[in-house]
């Protein structure tokens, strides 16, 4: 019959048995004290989780456990026990909130270093006693989940490169879309402009014919206009669906389809939002905006140096009364003084390979919606891009 401690040492899942009975009284101290919020409190003594794990202590560790930190022995583990598992806010705290809310168990995930150097990603989970004294020998299983991640990430990676490709092909489709509606009525304004230089250019020249084709010319270029501007209405006159919608909830359906491009990237997304602002707009207008500013922002941070902040941040709060502000900052390079005036203008653009027409659309986007939008800030740095949208229905129609 197997005993409960060969049970407990040939366990094929990595057990470490830690004492937490002095942190569980500390806890119960600081509930005892009038202490009703733990984050808010650990926020306020960062030095908090250095100081308890010092309270902290390892008791045991199956064979399991050396094995998955390289160790030769269980006395070679423990020796280095502390600097292999230093105290981590983000895992420790965890536990000291479930311990705080009376909950049964808590898990959560860590990266381990092991002996030789590696990196393991883990989940693990622990049970919580009823009684204070179990707490001397509290269960930590862990489970490598290298693998998962490992597939996770190329996952993200796929993801992230079909947007991307998907993005091109719209871009591309739109390029000849554009360059088919236009090449020709451009093409007869040049072909007139050069009838009107030949006549001019003869020993006598025909004024009443180089007229003529300065007029052919001058029809060519208004039609040439008619198509631009159907096009942009095209583009920018999409069906209005407007309706009260959670700004929180715009933002996060961008971030939803974006998120694993700017994952891939190592680009991190910083959230300051007020979860019950709401908007009056059309949804899928006000995240093209969003998804064209926040894409600008990639791209900008993508440009600048490698050993820059790659980051990426968006606000929403409430103005006043009648309008809720997005801004949308990035860690690029900042915009270049050449093109900061004409920014929205149509065909304007930073970018190499850009149609400058992604602001253009935008801007009629938020202006439909009797918002505005501009550039609050561009310096080396980075630059940040602001628009506002009404919070209920405005007079005006959309």
């Amino acid at each position: 019959m197997v005993s409960s401690e060969e049970s407990f040492r040939f366990a094929p899942i990595p057990i470490l048995i830690e004492d937490w009975y002095p942190l569980k009284q500390w806890v119960d101290g600081i509930k005892a004290a009038g202490v009703t919020d733990l984050a808010a409190f650990l926020d306020e003594h960062p030095d908090v989780i250095e100081q308890l794990r010092l309270r902290h202590s390892f008791v045991d560790a199956n064979d399991a456990t050396i094995e998955l930190f390289g160790a030769s022995s269980r006395d070679e583990f423990f020796d280095a026990a502390r600097s292999l598992l230093p105290a981590s806010r983000p895992s420790n705290a965890q536990v000291l909130q479930a311990i705080f809310d009376g909950a049964k168990s808590c898990q959560g995930e860590r990266v381990l270093k092991t002996f030789d150097g590696r990196t393991i990603p883990i989940v693990w989970r622990c049970s919580l006693p009823e009684e204070d004294d179990k707490y001397r020998r509290l269960h930590f299983y862990a489970f490598d989940v290298t693998e998962y991640k490992q597939n996770s990430d190329r996952l993200q990676a796929l993801r992230a490169e079909m947007a991307h490709t998907a993005r091109i092909s719209l871009v591309g489709q739109l390029a000849a879309s554009v360059l088919h509606e236009v090449s020709q009525p451009l093409s007869s304004t040049l072909l007139s402009i050069d009838a009107a230089i030949s006549w001019i250019d003869r020993s006598e020249p025909n004024i009443a014919e180089a007229s003529s084709a300065l007029q052919a010319a001058a029809r060519w270029a208004t039609k040439t206009s008619e198509v631009s501007q159907k096009l942009r209405t095209f583009i920018m006159r999409a069906p209005v669906r407007p309706a009260m919608n959670s700004a929180n909830e715009i933002v996060e359906a961008v971030l939803f389809f974006l998120g694993p491009e700017l994952a891939a990237k190592g680009i991190r997304i910083m959230k300051t939002i007020d979860p019950h602002l709401e908007v009056f707009a059309d949804r899928i207008q006000i995240q093209q905006v969003l998804g064209n500013l926040l894409a600008n922002g990639l791209h900008a941070i993508e440009g600048s140096p490698s050993d820059m902040r790659r980051e990426l941040s968006v606000a929403v709060h409430a103005t006043d009364p009648d309008f809720v502000q997005f801004e949308v900052g990035d860690t690029g390079a900042g915009i270049s003084s050449s093109i900061s005036t004409s920014l929205f203008d149509a065909f304007c653009s930073s970018k190499s390979e850009g149609m400058g027409l992604g602001l253009t659309i935008s801007k009629a986007i938020v202006e439909a919606h009797g918002g505005r939008i501009w550039v609050t800030d561009s310096n080396p740095s980075g630059t940040t891009f602001c628009f506002t949208i009404p919070v209920e229905n405005s007079r005006r129609s959309l």
